[in-house]
């Protein structure tokens, strides 16, 4: 059976990956968060301000840095079946696994935290434990994905 034109071209481009709901689950929800913050961004802002916490203003650009690398990594998911395009994928997959985990650690540490501490002593015990745990983390994974050859996300194509 042949094929049009048209069919070839965008086959080639990897448009023709399968749209499934778990990957337009992901974009929408994505754009959802980030829609949320940027609506509320100015009054984020005009608070972070005037309070001057090094550890709220910490964690508003962690998690605006997470969030983008989320909605990137949503947007980008036709480049895990481009050819030439895996370690791109791999990185930037990389990249936003280990940002949401420093997220979530350093959250977690910080909510754990002495109550001697002061906010800029509580960020850096938190900070410093998590980097730890995040560098080992994400070593382990660039080590399995760029040394072995496993793909960091398996591929739907």
């Amino acid at each position: 059976m042949s094929t049009s034109i048209e069919d070839q071209a965008l086959s080639s481009t990897g448009s023709d990956l399968k749209c499934d709901g778990y990957g337009i689950s992901l974009v929408v929800s994505s754009v959802l968060f980030v829609l949320y913050l940027a609506v509320h961004a100015k009054k984020n802002l005009n608070s972070l301000c005037r309070r001057g916490s090094y550890v709220v203003v910490s964690y508003f650009v962690l998690l605006w840095l997470v969030t983008l690398l989320n909605l990137a990594w949503s947007f980008l998911q036709a480049w895990q079946c481009s050819p030439g395009k895996e370690v791109a994928w791999n990185l930037l997959s990389l990249f936003t696994a280990s940002g949401m985990l420093c997220l979530e650690i350093s959250l977690m540490a910080f909510l754990l935290k002495d109550n001697y501490m002061n906010g800029m002593e509580a960020l850096a015990h938190s900070f410093l434990a998590t980097g730890i745990i995040v560098f080992v983390d994400t070593l382990l994974k660039a080590i399995y994905v760029f040394g072995v050859g496993v793909p960091f996300v398996q591929s739907q194509c």
